[in-house]
């Protein structure tokens, strides 16, 4: 690839990514019903065709982000765990990851919070968030099996340790609290508590 064709591909990168970061704030804070593409454009510093030349449609477009948060999410959290890990190790590992994603990204984690369910979602971005919810699954079943967790609903579990980490978000982002490592390390306890046959130090 020539010099000016790199720079050619960057400038697009940089604008697809511009894109993305208006279209999230857009969205983020007025829902993605009530954002114009005319008004992600302007956000971003584009003029509106160039929108299209990247997304056909604005459910592309918060397929697309939603998409990107996703993998971003799922590459930090679901890593593979170190060998021999124990299940209150993995646990506390996952924990820290998903905390720490949140506490980076707290925007994107509201925005695939309210937008999980949303119709608009295509077939692929749902596959990318039941990712998640497999592997998630998946250390909860095998938890259980081995006796370190009560004989829980693998799915109430998971449902469970993202609404704690989303939940967090959404105060902290309303001033109610301080989401830091702390916080984050109180939570872990709390919850590891609700699930364990016989939680650490009882």
């Amino acid at each position: 690839m020539s010099t000016s064709e790199k720079s050619k591909t960057k400038q697009q990168d940089d604008k697809r990514a511009r894109l993305l970061d208006a279209a999230l704030d857009l969205f983020e804070v007025m829902g993605f019903e009530a954002v114009t593409v005319p008004e992600i454009a302007g956000r971003a510093g584009v003029a509106v065709g160039t929108v299209y030349r990247y997304f056909e449609t604005k459910e592309a477009l918060v397929n697309a982000l939603y998409r990107h948060w996703k993998a971003a999410y799922n590459r930090m959290v679901l890593a593979p765990l170190p060998t021999g890990a124990s299940a209150r190790e993995s646990f506390s590992l996952y924990w820290r990851r998903m905390t720490l994603f949140t506490r980076n990204h707290p925007k994107a984690v509201r925005f695939m919070d309210l937008h999980h369910h949303a119709s608009y979602l295509d077939a692929e971005s749902r596959a990318a968030s039941k990712t998640y919810r497999d592997v998630a699954e998946k250390f909860i079943r095998d938890a259980r099996a081995s006796g370190a967790v009560r004989d829980l609903d693998p799915v109430m579990v998971v449902a469970l340790m993202w609404g704690a980490s989303a939940g967090l978000v959404k105060f902290a982002s309303q001033g109610a609290l301080t989401f830091d490592a702390g916080m984050a390390a109180a939570m872990e306890d709390t919850l590891w508590r609700a699930i364990a046959t016989k939680p650490l130090g009882d």
